[in-house]
């Protein structure tokens, strides 16, 4: 049974391997496999702290084991990561951990979000209702840049869809 909740500390060092793991898992001709790898360096667990207490960080659980996260910057409006791991993907886990940093979103009373999607992950957010901007550039923590697909979506408050 897929849950979503707040990440906590404790969580940090599972949400790295998802992490590692899922953009190790990209299939696609979209990246080189040298972006690949520098997008995928796995980071120290420690450097997810600081987001898990500063921001809205959510994990999906299932079964007792992390499969996914997603993480909201409440201050820039922006969606930072949605991350399922390779074996969890195409089983709504990562649907449902934007819809919570949405309804998170809505109910901080932002009006629009904002993200950079990669290449691969474009059709994903659109499907959501996001709608792509002109083609741009992401620099990883690594240094080198990639290629990403930056995306607005309008928000609804609560209130105002019932």
């Amino acid at each position: 049974m897929l849950k979503i909740r707040r990440a906590g500390q404790e969580d940090c060092y599972s949400i790295g391997n998802v992490h590692a793991a899922a953009v190790r898992g990209i299939r696609t001709t979209l990246y080189t496999p040298e972006e690949i790898q520098a997008w995928a360096v796995p980071r120290n667990p420690s450097s997810y702290e600081e987001s898990i207490r500063s921001k809205e960080f959510f994990v999906a659980e299932d079964g007792g084991a992390i499969v996914g996260f997603g993480v909201l910057n409440q201050e820039s409006a922006q969606i930072e990561a949605v991350y399922v791991a390779p074996g969890a993907g195409r089983r709504g886990v990562g649907q449902a951990v934007l819809r919570k940093l949405e309804e998170r979103a809505s109910a901080l009373g932002l009006r629009v979000l904002r993200l950079n999607a990669s290449l691969n992950a474009v059709p994903f957010y659109e499907k959501a209702g996001y709608v792509a901007q002109e083609r741009s550039k992401y620099r990883l923590l690594t240094g080198v840049e990639i290629a990403c697909v930056p995306m607005v979506k309008a928000i609804t408050r609560e209130a105002d869809a019932s």
